[in-house]
């Protein structure tokens, strides 16, 4: 029988094993930056794209992650859980609590808001049916948890509909907007999502404070009223190295 050797593992692969080794035995500390492309490259011998291959098997795992114009790190933030049923559910905004508490479940959090009424975007018009010229308001908000930014969203909802409201304010008050809709008998009873994924823009990049070989997942969700009527269409880009999408329903 002839004995045939194993084939050699391409360089990224060993290079990548042994990085990997380094990190499980605590030769980087947690948050810990990794050597500079130029480091590895000269540590190992290898060219530039070879220990990129490197570099990205380790992100695909979730041991490292890049910071736009900072370098490679070791994961230490712990990714965000969204159950997308659960967080909708109207017993969580119905009873004052906000939907991002059932997302980071104690963690701190922060949101910068801005609040304006314009005129609607021709893809918000279709969906809620408007004529040319209508307005609504839209609040965009960057969402941060733990130093990091996480998500940027803008929401849309019929100036008619929502005049006169805390939803034309920055602070909705308890429950958030869903407890407002359902103050002027509007309350969302149901909900559609939609969800991509892509690679940032430049000038999404920079928001998020990800790098542009980042994924983003970019989820549209409209609100509808008993009746089936649109309230609100909310536009979310979130930094694909910061959650888990998670979703429960029946058989």
């Amino acid at each position: 029988m002839t004995n045939r050797a194993r084939p050699r593992k391409p360089r990224y692969q060993e290079i990548a094993d042994e990085l990997r080794a380094e990190i499980e035995t605590g030769v980087y500390d947690g948050g810990k930056r990794l050597p500079s492309e130029a480091g590895l490259m000269q540590r190992f011998g290898a060219a530039r794209g070879t220990v990129r291959d490197a570099v990205a098997v380790l992100q695909a795992e979730d041991l490292t992650e890049a910071k736009k114009g900072s370098g490679v790190y070791l994961r230490t933030f712990e990714r965000i859980r969204r159950d997308a049923a659960q967080r909708l559910a109207r017993s969580n905004w119905g009873a004052g609590r906000a939907i991002w508490d059932s997302d980071l479940k104690g963690r701190r959090r922060h949101e910068d808001v801005e609040v304006e009424e314009v005129e609607a975007p021709e893809h918000i018009m279709a969906v809620f049916g408007m004529r040319p010229g209508s307005r609504v308001w839209r609040r965009s908000r960057l969402h941060r948890t733990e130093g990091r930014f996480v998500q940027q969203s803008t929401s849309y909802l019929p100036a008619d509909l929502v005049a006169g409201t805390a939803i034309t304010r920055p602070d909705t008050g308890a429950g958030g907007t869903y407890a407002r809709l359902a103050d002027i008998g509007h309350a969302p009873i149901r909900f559609r999502e939609e969800i991509r994924s892509r690679l940032p823009l430049s000038h999404e990049a920079k928001v998020l404070g990800v790098t542009m070989s980042t994924p983003v997942m970019l989820i549209a969700r409209t609100a509808f009223d008993i009746d089936g009527q649109p309230v609100e269409v909310n536009e979310m880009m979130l930094d694909s190295n910061s959650y888990v999408l998670e979703y429960n329903f029946n058989s």
